[in-house]
Order: structure tokens, then sequence, then C-alpha cells
């Protein structure tokens, strides 16, 4: 199921006692494989149980999911978070197939928990598994009974952010605080939300930008400023209930925790970022400019192999280069890029297709 460097980074996650990191994408393999065919074997069986096996393997994964995305949320400087972002989002992935969806079912993040689809598409985004991201992002439902404005805002923009749509996240209008009469928790719960979707949109904002102004110097407040001042409000230590033992803290869990992963998504999405490109030799900056940022209305983020073809100069002037992706690995992306860097120095491209179809397609994306 797993490509070797995929596998690799799995095998490179955080170790814990009777975890056996070696055969971990081997394990997580086949609980895919046996969620999937039990799920086929329950479909239209309305009283169907499953079976000892399975929730084995779900309590199993649970366990997964929750240690590596608390490695992610608390220990964000760590060598290994990005393998351990992987393996939580791919743990959650599986719980989430083998769940059993009803009508009723949305997403939500209160004042105690978020929903397991909203944390995986996060994780999958600190894992730059980007398509991973945008597919989990589907699962995102906003709507329902019981969700306050500020939740739905929020979850649409997390959804969208997951999904690479950038520029619609700024489209999005910030509601107003709704009354909740004498629910002051209630109120509060809602006022912590407006700020994390203030968050996500002041990131959607960095990654249409070509870099970071300070503040001091006329730019705007970065959304790790905001992530963090949402972590400094979710927790109010309690005096006095314990004179020498422990301190006590009063807290909002949920918020706290999804500000957590949104600082751990900031710190690796800005660097993933199409428009951080920089300008290669020869190109003047508001051509190069004018290219991405047309480009990244549509594919925001850059994949780690593409990054790493780039970094060799892979868009500079004479530079041959040799490119082998599987489908779906980015070669269109990196191919245009190539093709744009030609057009603006005044230079010609000649493009060679095997299939009339192939012709076509090629033929639509460039003129687009």
């Amino acid at each position: 199921m797993f490509d070797p460097i995929t596998a690799a980074l799995i095998g490179s996650a955080p170790p814990l006692d009777g975890l056996d990191l070696e055969n971990l994408p081997k394990v997580l393999t086949e609980a895919f494989a046996d969620i999937v065919s039990a799920r086929i074997r329950l479909r239209g069986n309305v009283g169907g149980q499953e079976s000892p096996e399975l929730s084995k393997t779900l309590h199993e994964l649970r366990r997964l999911a929750a240690t590596h995305e608390a490695y992610v949320a608390l220990l964000p400087d760590r060598d290994n978070r990005t393998a351990a972002a992987l393996v939580a989002a791919l743990a959650h992935e599986a719980c989430l197939l083998g769940r059993k969806w009803s009508e009723q079912d949305r997403s939500r993040v209160d004042g105690a928990m978020l929903s397991p689809e909203i944390s995986a598409a996060l994780l999958f985004l600190v894992a730059e598994a980007h398509a991973d991201a945008a597919e989990t992002a589907k699962r995102i439902r906003s709507d329902g009974e019981g969700s306050s404005a500020a939740e739905r805002t929020l979850l649409t923009s997390i959804r969208f952010l997951a999904q690479g749509r950038i520029h619609t996240i700024g489209a999005l209008e910030i509601p107003d605080l709704s009354d909740s009469g004498e629910d002051h928790a209630d109120l509060a719960l809602q006022a912590l939300l407006l700020m994390l979707l203030n968050g996500v949109k002041r990131l959607a904002l960095q990654l249409s930008r070509r870099d970071d102004v300070p503040i001091e110097a006329g730019g705007i407040e970065t959304a790790a400023a905001i992530f963090l001042r949402v972590k400094a409000l979710c927790a109010e230590p309690i005096h006095g209930v314990f004179p020498h033992g422990d301190p006590v803290f009063s807290l909002f869990p949920g918020p706290l925790h999804l500000a957590n992963l949104l600082l751990s998504v900031e710190s690796n999405l800005v660097e993933t970022a199409l428009t951080r490109i920089p300008t290669p030799g020869g190109i003047a900056e508001d051509g190069w400019w004018r290219i991405i940022r047309r480009m990244a209305r549509q594919r925001p983020y850059l994949w780690r192999n593409h990054r790493e073809a780039i970094g060799r100069g892979y868009l500079e002037q004479g530079v041959s280069s040799a490119i082998s992706f599987p489908t779906g690995g980015g070669k269109s992306t990196l191919a245009e890029l190539k093709i744009a860097t030609a057009l603006l120095r005044s230079e010609k491209v000649v493009f060679l297709a095997p299939t009339h179809s192939l012709v076509s397609q090629t033929t639509r994306s460039l003129k687009n």
C-alpha cells in the first residue's frame, strides 16, 4: 500500500513500547484491508455487529492515533513530528473507514473535543500529504443542528485549507457572536472559535503572499501569533485548590487542542507554499509573481519532491533534468513551472507527448 519513501517515513515515527516500527507499514496496510472487507460484508445488514477482531483492530488504531497526535500537538519541535503526524492521520483515516455514519452525524469542535476527521485532515497537512488531506476534508461536515455560526464557519475554513482553496477562505465572513443568555461558557467558546477562524484566514493570507512583513514594519499579525493567544486564553490557573500540590487549571480542551494542531500546520504549510518559490535567475520578479500567483489559485502547495527538485536548481536556465514520479506525483506542476521560466526568458518550448489524448489534455492545461 505504501511506497518505499512513505514506508520509511512511517518507520521513523516515535518509538513506543510494544510497537514494532519496522512492521508498522504492514500493520497499517492490513488494518485498512480488514476494515474495508468488514464494512463490505456488513453493508446492507443493519443489525450486523463488528467482529471481535475488527473491534480489537479499531481499538489499537485509536490508541495509535491518539498517541502520535499528542506528539504532534504537544512536542512541535520533535525531529520526527512529520512521521508522527502521518501515522496518526493514517490511523484516524482507517478508523473513519470503520465508522458507521448517519445523516445526523456532523463534525464538531466544542469545549471538550474535536472530531477525528478534523484532526486527520490537519495531521495530513503537517505530514505534507496534501492529496490525502484534501480527500479526508470531504468528511468534515459543518452543517447540522446544534452548531453555532462560529463553529460552522471555522470548520468550513479548515476544510477549504485542507483542500487548497486558500482564496476561498478569504471570502468567508466572520459571524457575530450569538447571544446565549446566561451561558457564559458557551459565549467564551464561540469567542475562541472566532479567534481560531481569524487565525485560519490569516494563514490563508500568508500563503498568498511572497513573504511575511513584521508588524512593527507595517505588516500583519501572523497566524501563529493568533493561535498562541488562543492557547493562552484556553488555560487559566485556579489558585488555592491544593496549597502545596500540583497546579490546577480551568481548560477549554477542544479549542486548545485545535490551536496546537493549527500551530503545527502553520509552521509546515508556509514553507510548502507555491508563492514562496524564490525567483529563478534571469527572470523579473514581477513576471514570476504573476505566474505563480495564478498557479497558486489551483495548486497552492508544493510537495516534498517538488521542493527537492527546485532546490537542486531545476528551474535555473541550462539545467537539464529527468523527472520520474508515480501517477499523481506532481510531474505536471513541475513541467508547467519549468515552461513558465522559459517563456519569461523569451525562450521557446517544445512539449512532446506520446498519445493524442495526452496532447489534448496538455494543451488545455497550458492554455489555462
